[in-house]
């Protein structure tokens, strides 16, 4: 079972990861794309190990290591890594249906699928967009 991502940053983070590796040539250490973004290595880390899971980065290990894209920009749709990192929609507690004490049973069911309607919204828009849009500003 995969690791489930709860938090909107991470998926922003691996957009900003993809960014700066497609403007990066060659290999760049996690330490270098770390001091690139302000973050720490290991919050990064974990963040890219998602993205070579799901194929769209490689790493090499080693004194010349680094990681790297493993497509063109303009092929890495957004959806994509939506689904790498499987980030929640909306920050926790933001459409929260869950609870039984505020909702009744078929309030709740119609909620649930309301909010499962949304996330496909959104998934439906990051699949029109790629890397490559977002590096061209």
């Amino acid at each position: 079972m995969s690791e489930k991502v709860t938090s909107t940053k991470w998926f922003s983070m691996a957009i900003q990861a993809l960014v700066v590796l497609a403007n990066n040539e060659g290999r760049c250490p996690s330490g270098e794309l770390a001091e690139k973004l302000n973050s720490k290595s290991v919050f990064l880390r974990k963040i890219l190990r998602h993205l070579v899971k799901t194929e769209l980065i490689q790493a090499k290990e080693g004194r010349d290591g680094g990681y790297f894209l493993v497509k063109d920009p303009s092929e890495i749709k957004l959806s994509e890594v939506y689904d790498a990192m499987k980030a929640e929609t909306f920050p926790k507690g933001f459409f929260n249906v869950e609870s039984k004490e505020c909702f009744a049973e078929t309030t709740r069911e119609s909620l649930c699928t309301l909010r499962d309607e949304m996330e496909g919204w959104v998934v439906a828009g990051l699949e029109q967009k790629t890397i490559a849009d977002l590096m061209k500003k």
